[in-house]
């Protein structure tokens, strides 16, 4: 086996959880439970606060658990229907920080931390794809489009925009995030935590039997981009602009929100998720978008480089995540497991006396700065 497939399988997306030195099988659950518990709160507090904005509890009851009657065209029934959802995040963010599981960070990239530039190139790619079949659509149906109207109020608008986004990060780092990576690590079978993961992600929208297929479809394509990305940058991007899109359409009277999907509505659906993924993934490899940047030896964007006979291998990829999340007494959490860091073999004949050279390297890097050395590595090392 070659040393850069043994990192890749030891840095996988899916799996990542478990190399941290602080990773316990029983901490998700508590994450999850706390996540929980935080969430109601914070929907609490928003649902206090969009009532007391409309100045009218009865607002409340016209809400409901159907597309057709979400509120959307006002701010306070944007920020209540959008916000609920969006809580997700801080909520996830606060219980993981308790419980001392691992970096935040973690659940969206096992690459040490997240693309911006790989992201803002995904949103262009999603936009044009997205642009380019709505008007295809239109063109073809122009007996489906409706008289353009504004329904949206001022803020109401200012409010989607501002959380939609949100709201869509929830999503990914629930789903493709904290359920894929549980459940990966658990199993240590990825395509087990891609299937439920898709399988959560489609029960949470309230679709008809064709409507749910779609989502559970699409949560399977974007989570093959994710484990081939190593991240979410790419289904976030594509998330964000299908729902700001989708939102805009209905917000200006071209179509309307519904809970019923027909067949072709589905076909149209999982065809586009599909041309984004390929788009991206090929884009990844002729392009190197994911691919971190290194020319020598030392830190490149994805963490520290060895070189081995003129090539490169990635023995630290979360690189970012030591730097930025070192333990400083009680925080060992952070830290991860150096030996599965290491490649199988060191070299195309490396004996057992270079991988524990390499492992030693490894150490080393992982254990910069840390300010309580016997709680991470061993005893008797001195850094």
């Amino acid at each position: 086996m070659h040393a850069d497939t043994s990192i890749h399988q030891a840095n996988g997306y899916a799996t990542f959880p478990r190399q941290f030195l602080s990773y316990r099988w029983f901490k998700p659950i508590l994450v999850a439970l706390l996540t929980f518990v935080f969430v109601f709160v914070f929907q609490l507090i928003l649902t206090a606060i969009s009532a007391i904005w409309a100045g009218d509890l009865n607002f409340l009851s016209s809400l409901g658990d159907s597309y057709e009657s979400m509120d959307i065209f006002t701010g306070p029934g944007a920020l209540l229907e959008f916000g609920a959802i969006g809580a997700i995040l801080p909520a996830l963010a606060l219980a993981t920080f308790i419980v001392r599981d691992r970096p935040f960070s973690s659940y969206s990239s096992s690459r040490g931390r997240w693309n911006w530039r790989a992201f803002a190139k995904c949103l262009g790619v999603a936009a044009a794809l997205m642009a380019v079949i709505t008007i295809v659509q239109i063109v073809l149906s122009p007996e489906e489009v409706g008289q353009p109207t504004i329904l949206f109020s001022p803020a109401s608008l200012i409010v989607c925009l501002v959380l939609i986004p949100v709201q869509c990060l929830a999503e990914e780092y629930l789903f493709l995030g904290f359920i894929l990576q549980t459940v990966g690590s658990w199993t240590k079978l990825p395509i087990v935590g891609l299937l439920v993961s898709a399988a959560v992600f489609a029960a949470g929208h309230p679709y008809n039997a064709i409507g749910m297929i779609a989502v559970f479809a699409n949560g399977i394509i974007w989570g093959i981009v994710v484990l081939k990305t190593h991240g979410l940058e790419a289904s976030s991007a594509m998330h964000i602009v299908n729902n700001l899109l989708c939102f805009a359409l209905c917000g200006f009277g071209i179509s309307q929100l519904s809970s019923e999907v027909d067949l072709l509505s589905l076909v149209i659906d999982v065809l586009t998720c599909a041309a984004f993924a390929a788009l991206v993934l090929i884009a990844n490899k002729k392009l190197g978008w994911f691919t971190p940047s290194g020319n020598g030896d030392g830190v490149g964007d994805g963490g520290v480089l060895h070189r081995n006979r003129t090539e490169y291998r990635l023995l630290l990829e979360p690189g970012e995540h030591l730097r930025k999340h070192a333990p400083r007494g009680e925080r060992v959490g952070a830290v991860l497991n150096p030996a599965t860091l290491v490649p199988n073999r060191v070299g195309n004949s490396g004996s057992q006396e270079q991988r524990e050279a390499a492992e030693e390297r490894v150490r080393g890097q992982a254990v910069v700065g840390v300010a309580e050395v016997p709680n991470v590595v061993r005893n008797n090392e001195d850094p």
